[in-house]
């Protein structure tokens, strides 16, 4: 396309710069005359323009993204044609994009991570919100701008989420379209989502999860493949994040957060717990228990490989093939039928069906529909699965299903623990037994108070439990003591489950009435860091001497840090005798003292030096708060 660089458009935007080019627009940095104002002008490929049916939907969609209004979406301001040049004015932010950033530091930390990725999320959850989604969430369309701030940007393939329906086509990014883009052509929040926790394993990993020469490859793997956890790729990533990306990126939309909102509240909860250093818990499990409806679920209508299927992407995947961070469209056709049910819950090649059928040809119709295969079913695995997944299975039985409810250690609550029959085994007919846990049984914990670690092992380990994650802080308990764990309280705990551990480092070392250099050896000892210390006015303790500590942390452990308080001393004064002495002398004295000085004079202040005090306000001897006002009188 031309050059539009010293050109003004529209009459108004005069264009300075180009700043990026991509496979739908290009990207001027322009002067709006009118506000006097930098904006970033987007202008439509002349091609892409020249399409009335392109035309009208950029329109569309311009108009969906003004609606927006958040600190970490790009604002849209206008949007307008002039002389075939279709083109859209959005906030400008100096700075450069994620994907730019990527290249030059690769992954990122896990906290460093969130910090980049909570408002990318929040920015998303807002147009959520809105009820518009975004479709092409990747690293090149978040802004990094020079003042810190963190912007998701390019709406250009934004639509509403109610108009989303099978379109018979795909718009996106490669390296971030969700199964059922892929594979079905649907998109709605959940697709954003995925695409969003693709982007968060490239920010810990610093690379994607999928990789191929062909972009078809890549866009197969997100049909077909479960997205590895990230720590597999960089092993310093916590287990709660590998938890947040595998429910993002699950095969099935349903498996996923409902949208960037139920996402953002979530990732707000794992920043707080790795900025307070613990990271484990509760989220951690509550994420592996949706983790548990994916573990057996196979998305249905997968796109495999076979040499005679209907090749699923046009050319628009060949022709960016080179660049798989491209944003295009990409026509979708229905999929040649590519594996056959034979058995309910078993998919098998074209190849075996053809070759199981000709040995049923040999051995007669007869034998099959009576006592051969015809006759049973082989039952599927349901284990993990929830009993509506697991009911909905079993509807080609057509028999009778009984529920019953078992406790179980390993399987979480509402899931299958099994079946009668069992898995694989040949099913003739009659009752089916769905056996549903119920969850651990909880059990109250044995008593550990006052034990000492090899002690508290022992009964945990007599009661069927396990040694969970044992801690040290500082405690009025004896040292070296159990003085909490779980169940401690009284609560019943689930029978087998790990029993976290605090044992008593002792009490917090007394160190008041030292001077300030033994105290800090003391604390220092004790295993603690002094990292201020901190001067306090006392009548008591004498000046140099440790009063107190405070804990910077709560509870506190080794390596601990500390406030450690001395005292000033006292913080009053007596006033000596200054009446007969000039005022600057006088002044400087009760100035020395921490008093506040007031002279009353009719002499220059230039005379001070042989003026005399004639009154003060306060007695010879008066005691004085440090801070209190004397006034010197000279007249």
């Amino acid at each position: 396309m031309a050059d539009l660089v010293g050109k003004v458009i529209n009459g108004r935007y005069k264009v300075e710069r180009l700043i990026a080019r991509g496979g739908m627009a290009t990207v001027y940095i322009a002067e709006d005359n009118r506000l006097d104002r930098k904006v970033a002008l987007k202008v439509i490929h002349p091609h892409l323009a020249n399409d009335e049916n392109f035309r009208e939907k950029f329109v569309r969609e311009a108009k969906i993204a003004a609606q927006l209004s958040h600190p970490n979406l790009v604002n849209v301001f206008d949007q307008a044609e002039d002389g075939g040049t279709v083109f859209l004015a959005m906030e400008y932010v100096s700075g450069i994009t994620l994907r730019q950033a990527l290249d030059d530091f690769g992954a990122l930390s896990a906290s460093r991570a969130l910090d980049v990725f909570e408002p990318i999320i929040a920015g998303l959850a807002a147009a959520h919100g809105a009820g518009i989604l975004h479709r092409d969430i990747k690293p090149e369309n978040v802004l990094l701008s020079d003042d810190g701030r963190i912007k998701l940007s390019d709406f250009g393939l934004a639509r509403p989420i109610s108009a989303q329906t099978q379109t018979g086509g795909v718009v996106g990014t490669v390296a971030y379209l969700s199964p059922e883009l892929v594979s079905r052509g649907l998109a709605d929040a959940r697709s954003d989502v995925y695409a969003a926790g693709i982007m968060l394993f490239e920010l810990l990993t610093g690379k994607q999860p999928y990789q191929g020469e062909q972009a078809v490859q890549i866009a197969m793997q997100h049909a077909n493949s479960e997205v590895p956890a990230p720590s597999s790729v960089n092993a310093a990533v916590p287990e709660l994040l590998d938890e947040i990306v595998l429910w993002a990126t699950a095969k099935l939309p349903e498996h996923r957060p409902a949208d960037a909102i139920e996402l953002h509240r979530i990732i707000i909860r794992a920043k707080n717990e790795l900025n307070t250093g613990k990271a484990t818990s509760q989220l951690t499990q509550q994420l592996k228990q949706t983790a548990l409806l994916r573990q057996t679920t196979v998305m249905a209508a997968p796109l495999n490989v076979d040499a005679n299927a209907t090749e699923v992407f046009s050319n628009p995947f060949h022709e960016n093939s080179g660049d798989h961070n491209a944003t295009v469209a990409i026509d979708i056709d229905q999929p040649a039928e590519q594996t056959t049910a034979l058995f309910a819950g078993h998919r098998v090649t074209k190849a075996l069906v053809s070759s199981v059928l000709v040995l049923l040809l040999g051995l007669g119709a007869g034998w099959w529909f009576s006592s051969g295969p015809g006759g049973f079913q082989v039952m599927p695995n349901l284990t993990s699965r929830t009993q509506a997944q697991a009911v909905a299975s079993l509807k080609v039985f057509g028999d009778s299903i009984e529920v019953v409810s078992e406790s179980s250690k390993t399987v979480s609550k509402g899931l299958v623990i099994a079946t009668e029959p069992q898995p694989g085994a040949i099913y003739w007919g009659g009752k089916i037994v769905l056996k549903i846990s119920t969850g651990p049984k909880l059990v109250s914990a044995p008593d550990l108070s006052s034990k000492t670690l090899v002690e508290a092992t022992g009964l945990i380990l007599q009661n069927g439990f396990t040694v969970g994650k044992v801690s040290s802080w500082f405690n009025s308990a004896r040292i070296g003591t159990i003085y909490a764990f779980d169940g401690s309280d009284g609560a019943k705990i689930p029978e087998g489950s790990p029993i976290d551990l605090e044992i008593s480092l002792g009490a917090i070392p007394l160190v008041s009435g030292m001077d300030q250099a033994t105290a800090i050896n003391v604390i220092e000892v004790a295993g603690l860091k002094v990292k201020t210390v901190t001067e306090e006015y006392s009548d008591s303790t004498p000046k140099g001497q440790a009063m107190s500590l405070v804990p910077l942390s709560e509870p506190l452990g080794k390596g601990g840090e500390v406030n450690l308080i001395v005292s000033k001393g006292p913080d009053t004064v007596i006033m000596p005798k200054v009446v007969g002495e000039t005022i600057s002398a006088s002044k400087t004295l009760l100035e020395s003292l921490g008093l506040r000085v007031v002279v009353d004079t009719n002499q220059l202040s230039s005379n001070w030096g042989i003026a005399k005090v004639k009154k003060v306000s306060a007695a010879v001897g008066t005691k004085l708060k440090v801070g209190n006002t004397v006034t010197l009188i000279s007249h």
